[in-house]
């Protein structure tokens, strides 16, 4: 394979890294200041780091998608019809991938809107501010979702590097 490819796989540890990394930091991160911030606080800090981490791991996802791809296709070309021996590992590890963007959308787009832009259940458009409950309910939530996207990125993690094993 050409250097391009060096380069791509490169980039892809790194934002693999940087996804992991992101992730497990912020679920420790939201851990300690529950147990050292009142509720109030604690929403407050968590939904204005949000405003950063979610971009920050889209991005990372992202770049991930996209390298991935870009080095699959030369590896298939690469391989040619040896290409199928990878079927197994390969596609544990794109449907891992699968359920792990299911997870970050919906970390993204059904928690974390509602934290961000505040707005109740359904879209409603009754804030969230009224009760700390809800937001209270909501980042456990945030947080349950969080730890399971890391499990995930374990397993995806995993199953990349049991690609080695086959070829």
């Amino acid at each position: 394979m050409s250097n391009t490819y060096f380069w791509l796989l490169y980039v892809h540890i790194l934002a693999a890294c940087l996804y992991e990394g992101a992730l497990v930091f912020f679920w420790l991160l939201m851990g300690h200041l529950r147990r050292r911030l009142e509720p109030e606080e604690y929403a407050g800090e968590i939904i204005s780091i949000l405003r950063f981490y979610h971009p920050f791991v889209l991005i990372c996802m992202g770049v991930l998608i996209m390298t991935g791809a870009w080095y699959l296709t030369g590896l298939k070309m690469a391989m040619g019809p040896a290409f199928g021996k990878l079927f197994v590992p390969l596609g544990l590890k794109l449907l891992t991938v699968f359920l792990m963007m299911m997870g970050i959308s919906f970390q993204f787009f059904a928690v974390g809107l509602r934290l961000t832009r505040g707005t109740g259940p359904a879209g409603n458009g009754r804030p969230i501010g009224d009760t700390t409950d809800e937001r209270m309910k909501l980042l456990k939530t945030l947080e349950h979702v969080n730890l399971a996207n890391a499990a995930l990125a374990l397993f995806a993690i995993f199953f990349g590097l049991a690609l080695n094993k086959v070829f």
